[in-house]
């Protein structure tokens, strides 16, 4: 019972403070400046969606294909400009880790057997500029002298690119995938299938929930979804190759490395090999990631009204 009451004293606090406990501030005795600046930092995870890894099954889409175990951390740093806190245009840096791996489907039959055998894995650390555009529709009906709600609901949307440089791991080292050109990129049997950049673009989509209390800081949580102009995240994407392709192109140690690298099968099921022309991965799909954050920031140009 005392558990349920005290309960009910939080909930009437908070719903308190989000109604009556806003004080409004300004700039200098004057009304909050048009145009506001902060400057803040973040730290969350990040995870992506792959041809990698996944559920049981063929594949599913977003939330249900996600391997929370592989889920690394990420950190940012941004500056931004709202405009009577209802759009605020951002500029944030985004440094991170991705990865995804065949092994987390062991022991799970059907569809998903295959992909374990397929035996691949990778890692990726991410250098992200991304140009955001935050909207929050609950400031949209204020006046002047109104009360500004402390937590504020919002979407966020914008451009930006991205650094990668897929690796996997081999007797205990990591090399790195794309000069490998495990799947032909490049070659000229192969000219639908130019060298990828380790440079791509990708659009983020998201939503979160501020909490501004008007001082000199404020708070964020946010979810934020990157679609991506690559499908070699991963460095994984259409079809095995002719393994004896890698001497033409690559110097010795190289196609050694990348005919090792390209098929893996065999470490699981010995004698088994991929015959060119079966499928690798999905170019159906590009790949993505995304990022939970919590954010905080520092608000430029305010003060207590007097």
């Amino acid at each position: 019972m005392k558990y349920h009451h005290g309960c009910m004293l939080l909930l009437s606090a908070f719903i308190f403070l989000s109604v009556k406990s806003q004080y409004y501030f300004s700039a200098n005795n004057k009304e909050e400046p048009e145009l506001l600046w902060e400057a803040g930092i973040s730290a969350g995870a990040m995870n992506c969606l792959t041809d990698l890894g996944g559920k049981r099954g063929a594949g599913k889409k977003f939330i249900k294909d996600i391997n929370w175990n592989k889920t690394r951390l990420c950190a940012s740093g941004f500056v931004s400009a709202s405009w009577h806190s209802i759009i605020a245009i951002r500029l944030e840096a985004t440094w991170g880790r991705v990865t995804a791996s065949d092994n987390v489907l062991k022991g799970i039959d059907g569809a998903a057997q295959n992909r374990y055998l397929r035996n691949l894995d990778f890692r990726t650390s991410i250098s992200e500029l991304l140009l955001l555009t935050e909207f929050h529709p609950m400031f949209l009906n204020t006046s002047d002298n109104a009360v500004m709600p402390l937590f504020s609901p919002y979407i966020v949307a914008g451009i930006g690119g991205f650094y990668y440089n897929p690796q996997a791991k081999l007797d205990n080292d990591w090399i790195d995938l794309r000069p490998l050109h495990t799947e032909g990129q490049g070659f000229r049997e192969y000219p639908d299938r130019p060298l990828y950049k380790p440079i791509a673009w990708c659009i983020p989509l998201g939503a979160g929930i501020r909490y501004d209390n008007a001082g000199s800081f404020n708070l964020r949580f946010e979810i934020l979804y990157r679609i991506t102009g690559t499908d070699y995240l991963d460095d994984v994407s259409r079809n095995y190759i002719d393994p004896s392709l890698f001497s033409n192109y690559l110097p010795a140690s190289q196609a050694v490395l990348a005919e090792r690298l390209a098929d893996r099968t065999s470490a699981l099921s010995p004698g088994s090999n991929h015959a060119a022309g079966e499928k690798r991965g999905d170019a159906q799909n590009k790949d993505a990631y995304f990022s939970i954050n919590l954010k905080l920031s520092m608000v430029f140009g305010r003060g207590r009204k007097k």
